[in-house]
């Protein structure tokens, strides 16, 4: 009986033995790669430890659906498009569902947050395969109408001839005759300009639209998106969080006016007006307030393209460039709030004040007003303050490298409730490839799941 019990206690003691080791090097496993620290930076050799596991495997499918709602903003007509990637079995954060809202970068549209320029799945889709439900929002303009199969691509219509197309009840794409093309002082583009300019010319209906086409109306576009796609009692049961990628994180910011998010994630990610302001004024360039680009149409072609694939081989540089002619390719209404270029906000509203199409309801209210709406969104909103905001970019980026992030923050965290940076080793300004989506959406649920974005109450 003692040899029975002795057996039975040394078996006992085997197996708890044997279950600590496995547990202890389950953890050390589930350990091997931490958050930087705030300014730290993410090595490479955690970030091949991220590349070489699968901490957050997919767990679920997913349906896509495509929304367009129609809203007229200053007299004119436009449409919003909004994609949603709904998970069959939604990820979860402090009882609450997951919901990421992207606002697409500068050069794309939001069917980029499915797919990359080499065909493979974008964040959104990698997102929604791990119960995260996705928001891929598009900016009014960028998405073509004319697309024979829907998807808003810009594929068929020639680089040189595209400009924004506002609404789906238009009958036909914009001729020629009702623009004309610049060239800028550069021989090539850069992160914040570009070699060609296309501009419309007065008295065109085209001419009207882009004068319509506020920041004012592109909030409206988003906020009516979220509305429809996740409205305020579903908002109440999900932990909302905002991505602008590039572009779209200068109209995110201000959003927060209209819809709080719970937090903001970041990924090369623009800033405000203001803190645009500020970093090129401490680099000595006190004239960018009076940049002309209102009604301005920014070409973004392949000389864009090369500047963010310098490291690209050729061959593979051109599968991707044949993959991002499907994007818009240009920017518009976007660069004066993003940029600060008040001048031509000013420019937009006293035009539209002397426009015969300005319904009376803007007139009555003043000119003082409109000016005041059309600036009002390159300044951060009071309810930023409400929250915290993760800004992360790559060592490597090329549109706002390290030294651009610092300079933002130093103007923008007194806006807001809590602010962290976070750098990757050597990555780039977009995420064109798979392993760098899967680093980089990894440390986004990671840093959810550290509690950084939970405010005390």
């Amino acid at each position: 009986m003692r040899n029975l019990i002795a057996v039975s206690h040394k078996a006992v003691v085997g197996f708890f033995a044997i279950t600590f080791a496995v547990n202890t090097h389950v953890a050390a496993q589930a350990a091997t790669w931490k958050l930087p620290p705030d300014k730290g930076t993410m090595t490479k050799d955690e970030i091949d430890t991220i590349l070489a596991g699968d901490d957050y495997p997919e767990t679920t499918a997913y349906s896509k659906k495509i929304d367009f709602l129609d809203f007229t903003s200053y007299g004119k007509k436009f449409t919003q498009v909004v994609v949603t990637l709904s998970p069959k079995q939604p990820r979860m954060h402090k009882g609450k569902k997951l919901v990421v809202v992207g606002a697409e970068p500068g050069s794309e549209y939001g069917m980029d947050f499915l797919e990359t320029p080499e065909g493979k799945e974008g964040m959104g889709a990698w997102l929604a395969k791990r119960g995260v439900t996705f928001i891929a929002l598009t900016r009014v303009g960028r998405w073509n109408f004319f697309a024979s199969d829907g998807s808003g691509s810009w594929k068929d219509i020639p680089l040189d001839q595209r400009m924004p197309i506002f609404n789906r009840d238009q009958k036909s794409y914009w001729s020629a005759e009702e623009y004309t093309t610049q060239k800028s002082s550069l021989t090539e583009a850069t992160s914040g300009d570009s070699a060609v300019y296309r501009v419309p010319k007065p008295g065109t209906e085209l001419y009207a639209q882009m004068l319509a086409a506020t920041p004012v109306t592109l909030l409206t576009g988003y906020q009516q998106a979220i509305d429809r796609v996740l409205p305020k009692a579903q908002r109440k049961k999900s932990f909302l969080l905002y991505w602008g990628m590039s572009t779209g994180g200068a109209f995110l910011y201000p959003l927060a006016k209209y819809i709080k998010p719970d937090a903001y994630l970041g990924w090369g990610t623009s800033n405000t007006g203001l803190a645009y302001l500020y970093r090129k004024s401490k680099q000595g360039d006190f004239k960018l307030p009076y940049t002309q680009s209102a009604l301005r149409v920014r070409e973004r072609g392949l000389d864009d393209f090369d500047f963010y694939t310098r490291d690209v081989p050729p061959a593979v540089k051109e599968v991707w460039w044949q993959g991002a002619l499907k994007d818009p390719r240009f920017k518009s209404a976007e660069d004066a709030p993003m940029q600060f270029h008040i001048a031509a906000l000013t420019e937009i509203a006293t035009r539209l004040w002397m426009a015969d199409f300005l319904p009376t309801e803007y007139k009555k209210a003043g000119l003082a007003k409109l000016i005041q709406d059309i600036i009002e969104p390159s300044f951060p909103p009071k309810k930023l303050k409400q929250v915290p905001i993760l800004d992360m970019n790559g060592t490597l980026d090329e549109a706002i490298p390290p030294k651009v992030v610092d300079a933002h923050r130093e103007i923008m965290e007194l806006y807001a409730a809590k602010y962290r940076v976070a750098r990757i080793q050597d990555f780039h300004h977009y995420l064109f490839t798979q392993e760098s989506i899967k680093v980089v959406g990894s440390v986004w649920l990671k840093f959810i799941e550290s509690g950084y974005f939970d405010l005390k109450k």
